[in-house]
């Protein structure tokens, strides 16, 4: 039974292809907006692992208050504490609300060393807001108001 060369060629052909060292096959990423940003999350659920890291229950919401008198408000929140590392982690979309907004809710929620030091907060906070007001009136004065100096050249040895 003779050999048909043609057969064998492509044989051999095929059989190279799936051999470690054939030829690469390209694979195109699906680009998704879920596949950037589970990354990171995966890569954050990790670290939480390594860290022992306990998820807290039962938080209703969570309040960050900035320098600048607003407040990020987390209505529906998770939250992660690894004590040992001092590490919190809070998931959720923040609202950035002013305090006025979230005073009524907040109020009940603190003790009265944390209402004296949120009302002297607030006292900064306005009398910050008074000077930028009047600060710009008050330029001009002080602008007018420094003294020419008096006197010669200082001595230099």
């Amino acid at each position: 039974m003779p050999i048909d060369q043609e057969k064998l060629a492509k044989l051999q052909k095929m059989s190279a292809n799936n051999k470690v060292g054939g030829t690469r096959r390209k694979f195109s990423k699906k680009s998704g907006s879920s596949a950037g940003g589970n990354k990171d999350d995966t890569k954050l659920h990790e670290q939480l692992a390594k860290m022992h890291a306990v998820t807290v229950d039962n938080v209703a919401e969570a309040n960050f208050f900035k320098e600048d008198g607003n407040v990020l408000h987390f209505n529906k929140v998770g939250v992660q504490v690894a004590e040992q590392h001092n590490t919190s982690v809070f998931y959720g979309l923040p609202q950035e609300k002013n305090l006025q907004e979230l005073f009524p809710g907040i109020v009940s929620q603190m003790g009265p060393e944390a209402i004296q030091a949120l009302s002297q907060l607030a006292a900064q906070l306005k009398q910050h807001e008074d000077k930028e007001k009047s600060g710009e009136a008050a330029t001009a004065e002080d602008a007018s108001a420094v003294p020419e100096l008096v006197g010669g050249e200082p001595d230099v040895e």
